[in-house]
């Protein structure tokens, strides 16, 4: 259904993995939810695309291990970034970091689970997501970031300097972000839309995926015109930052 929403955020990302090395001076953390088979690592990390990536994997016989780790290794690597992943598939989670597309790859439910897990993690700069906001809801949010309060907190008694992780995320338009937008300013972070057109994730299904998105958005008073009526799902993309 030419999924390519990853090339169209990854320089959204990397222009904020820019700004942090400034401010840093030293190699970016990112933690990245949803993050199913490293998508986002290969792109950013490995400077590929989504057609290379679909070049390599889909079109003709289904590459080995070895040949795929032979693919990354040939790949030119951005050391400046360390991703951290987290997914609710074990199989994706161990191809991502046999293939070193991850520092560490965590099986979390973040809806169900205590994040007690941050704890065990260098200092997080940067948490993204992409095409999976709306399918986990605010309850993940409000995890997350509680844990990342705890860690803020534990930083403050050990008179340690802490900055709070920015977010930035691509959420279907479908998709009503006001539960989530609350739960960030419970925790004293400011949630801005980006005005940077919608972006294209992929395709429709079929008809009645067409019909039932296009529907619901006009429900919610969105117009569809020169998006969703092209027979394409569209997401805008938000940032928040911590006001502390």
């Amino acid at each position: 259904m030419e999924y390519d929403i990853s090339d169209s955020t990854k320089p959204l990302y990397n222009s904020i993995i820019e700004q942090l090395e400034k401010t840093l001076s030293r190699p970016i953390n990112v933690l990245d939810l949803g993050s199913s088979y490293g998508i986002n690592s290969s792109l950013m990390k490995y400077n590929l695309t989504m057609s290379e990536l679909n070049d390599f994997f889909l079109n003709g016989t289904e590459p080995t291990r070895i040949e795929t780790k032979q693919f990354y290794e040939e790949c030119n690597c951005n050391d400046n970034m360390n991703f951290y992943q987290i997914d609710i598939s074990d199989e994706a989670l161990k191809f991502s970091e046999e293939m070193n597309l991850c520092e560490r790859g965590m099986n979390v439910d973040l809806e169900a689970e205590k994040l007690n897990l941050l704890g065990s993690l260098p200092k997080i700069d940067l948490v993204i997501a992409t095409g999976c906001v709306g399918y986990i809801g605010y309850k993940s949010f409000l995890n997350l970031l509680k844990a990342i309060k705890n860690r803020q907190s534990n930083y403050i008694k050990s008179e340690k300097e802490y900055i709070a992780p920015i977010f930035a995320f691509s959420v279907l338009r479908i998709f009503d972000m006001e539960d989530i937008e609350e739960v960030f300013k419970m925790y004293d972070y400011s949630v801005v839309k980006s005005e940077i057109k919608p972006i294209r994730q992929r395709s429709f299904s079929g008809p009645k995926e067409k019909g039932q998105t296009i529907s619901l958005l006009h429900g919610m008073g969105i117009s569809t015109k020169e998006y969703e009526d092209e027979g394409n799902f569209f997401a805008d993309f938000y940032v928040a930052k911590s006001k502390n």
